[in-house]
C-alpha cells in the first residue's frame, strides 16, 4: 500500500508542476509586448532575392490587377508600342491613362521610384 501512495504521490508533484509551469508561461504570454509586425495588416511582399514590392502590391489599381479589354484597347492607343521599346527619352513624354498616372503617383509617395523614371 505504501508504494501505491509514493506512486500517486510522485505523479501528483508532477501534475502540479507542469500545472504550475502552464501557469507561469500563460502570465508571460499575456503581458509580452505586441510588435506590429506581427499585424495581418502589416503584411511584407518580399521576392526570393530579399527585394521588398509591398509597396508596388500596396499601389496596384483594382483596373490593372483584372483584365479588360476594352481598357486593353484604350491603353493600346496610349503609346503602347513606343513604350514598350522604350522610343522616347522622357517617360513623361507618352500619352498616359489616369489609372496609370495614379500608380506612378501612388508609388513615388511611398519612396519608390518607378523604373520608368530611373
Amino acid at each position: 500500500m505504501s508504494g501505491f501512495r509514493l506512486s500517486t504521490r510522485g505523479v501528483a508533484q508532477r501534475l502540479l508542476i507542469v500545472f504550475l509551469a502552464g501557469v507561469l508561461w500563460l502570465t508571460a504570454s499575456l503581458f509580452s509586448p505586441a510588435y506590429a509586425a506581427d499585424s495581418t495588416d502589416a503584411k511584407r511582399y518580399i521576392t526570393a532575392d530579399g527585394m521588398d514590392l509591398t509597396a508596388v502590391v500596396q499601389c496596384v489599381p483594382k483596373e490593372l490587377s483584372q483584365g479588360n479589354l476594352a481598357r486593353a484597347l484604350s491603353e493600346s492607343q496610349n503609346d503602347f508600342i513606343e513604350k514598350v521599346f522604350d522610343v522616347k527619352d522622357n517617360y513623361d513624354d507618352y500619352k498616359l491613362d489616369a489609372t496609370e498616372i495614379a500608380y506612378l503617383s501612388c508609388l513615388e509617395s511611398k519612396g519608390v521610384t518607378p523604373q520608368v523614371k530611373r
